[in-house]
């Protein structure tokens, strides 16, 4: 089972601020959804985690920094 934490989370697409100091931890065995209107940055988050786009803020998998 693995832990995934983010923290401070920061995105943008171009001059267009997408996600503003998200933070989120899931620990081993719970399930967590994403919700909101479109546009509103669930796949940006779930890019940022998954180290598909960059980013400002830290990703850790089991407490170790994710690698980009």
């Amino acid at each position: 089972m693995m832990r995934i934490e983010a923290a401070g989370l920061h995105a943008r697409y171009g001059a267009t601020q997408v996600l503003r100091g998200v933070d989120l931890a899931v620990a081993p065995g719970e399930v967590v959804a994403a919700l909101g209107a479109n546009g509103s940055g669930k796949s940006t988050l779930l890019r940022c985690i998954a180290g598909l786009l960059p980013h400002q803020g830290t990703v850790r998998f089991n407490g170790a920094p994710a690698r980009p």
